[in-house]
């Protein structure tokens, strides 16, 4: 043995020397590199121990950073008193929602009265509507002790400017006056009943009123589309019919007929080309409750199409995009529903609210009103807000334009009419 490990020995003794890496000339330079490393190392081992003790011991939170590696910190000491560092995700804050328009809608600042001088004649209001940012309604004024609504006024609502329009009833008063930018029409009518349905240039200079039909039961409704108008006309002890006229050509179609049915108390409603009316469903139900159908036409086509609503349908209206209508004859049992413009054959109504007297349908909502006091339901929240203050009375009057206006009733000595502007 002592001599094979002296055979290595000296086999070693013939090796070429080797140089050590320690008197190399990178040795200093990965020491001290090795040496920084070292160094920060341990500060970092040492300001993670710092804030863990400053959460346990002082209960500081940690402030997180927004790269999301170490925002706050976990500490877990095991029997060896091994530090666990734990990081836990960053999260960004949810931005707060921007409240709707009407969240911060107040009634009382918000509604405007129209007032007349005091040097006026004119001392009531009815049948108000709002196209393009203008205003129409009919002026009353009192002659020989008689109530005379005889007079049409444009109205201004920025600036509450006030203007007559040229025109004079034939008989006793204006009546469901509507206008758009071309035409105004309205009924001429009677105080015992009927009138003469008119239309109005409110382009042509020196226009004269242009006769459209004599009535000569009731005071129908009536609905403007550009140069259209539709009304329901009682023509008979016990029938209806709804009547399209091309104020143009003034020639008037029967669009439908109704013999002995409440349908034919049921307004119709034309928007953008599109007639709409209430009619009979003839679905048989077990519950023995009666549905309705809204049938609509397009102007421009001849086919009639029935949708089914599941409920009693009475004065339906559209803005295109919603139906809405009510389940009663303007009664406290009245309940209001609206639901999505579809193609296919049934509605899917949604109720808005009950005992509604009176509404009407504009562009981006609902009006109506309950128990002397005027809401709207907007159709983008699926809200109902109350637009008149609490301590009024009132009327629904109209809904159009994007404006609100109702008649305040809280003390019935005279006409105060007030309108609002819905901000959506």
């Amino acid at each position: 043995m002592g001599r094979r490990y002296h055979y290595r020995s000296r086999r070693r003794n013939y090796k070429r020397r080797s140089r050590s890496f320690s008197s190399s000339n990178w040795y200093p330079v990965l020491k001290l590199i090795g040496a920084v490393l070292g160094i920060l190392t341990a500060c970092a081992v040492l300001t993670l121990g710092v804030m863990v003790l400053l959460e346990a011991v002082f209960h500081v939170d940690t402030p997180l950073k927004p790269d999301g590696i170490i925002a706050s910190i976990t500490k877990v000491f095991t029997d060896d008193d091994i530090l666990v560092v734990s990081p836990t995700p960053y999260y960004t804050p949810e931005p707060t929602a921007t409240p709707h328009p009407m969240d911060e809608f107040d009634p009382k600042e918000s509604e405007k009265e129209i007032v007349f001088s005091a040097e006026s004649p004119f001392k009531w209001f009815s049948d108000p509507c709002v196209y393009d940012d203008v205003m129409m309604f009919v002026a009353g004024r009192t002659v020989d002790g008689d109530l005379k609504m005889d007079t049409i006024m444009r109205f201004d609502p920025q600036t509450g400017d006030m203007a007559e329009l040229p025109i004079h009833p034939d008989n006793d008063h204006f009546v469901y006056i509507r206008f758009n930018s071309e035409w105004l029409v309205y009924l001429d009518a009677d105080v015992s009943g009927g009138g003469n349905i008119c239309a109005y240039s409110l382009t042509e200079a020196d226009a004269e009123p242009i006769l459209i039909k004599k009535v000569y039961v009731g005071q129908p409704e009536l609905t403007l589309y550009d140069h259209y108008i539709a009304w329901m006309e009682r023509t008979g002890t016990s029938r209806d019919k709804l009547y399209v006229c091309d104020i143009l050509t003034n020639e008037s179609t029967a669009v439908a007929m109704f013999s002995n049915s409440g349908y034919g108390t049921s307004a119709p409603y034309l928007h953008d080309g599109t007639l709409i009316w209430a009619a009979e469903d003839s679905t048989y139900h077990e519950d023995g409750r009666t549905t309705s159908t809204i049938r609509r036409i397009n102007l421009d086509e001849s086919g009639i199409s029935d949708i089914l609503t599941g409920t009693y349908v009475h004065d339906p209206e559209t803005n295109g995009e919603y139906f809405a209508w009510i389940d009663a004859h303007h009664s406290l049992n009245s309940n209001l529903y609206i639901a999505a413009v579809s193609d296919g054959q049934t509605l899917e109504p949604i109720l808005v609210d009950e005992q509604v007297i009176d509404f009407h349908i504009d562009e981006e909502f609902v009006a109506y009103s309950i128990d002397e006091a005027a809401y709207v339901y907007v159709f983008a929240t699926g809200e109902s807000y109350r637009i008149s203050p609490e301590d009024e009375k009132v009327q629904l009057l109209g809904a159009s334009g994007g404006y609100v206006i109702w008649m305040d009733v809280t003390t019935r000595n005279l006409d105060v009419m007030k309108f609002s502007y819905i901000p959506i």
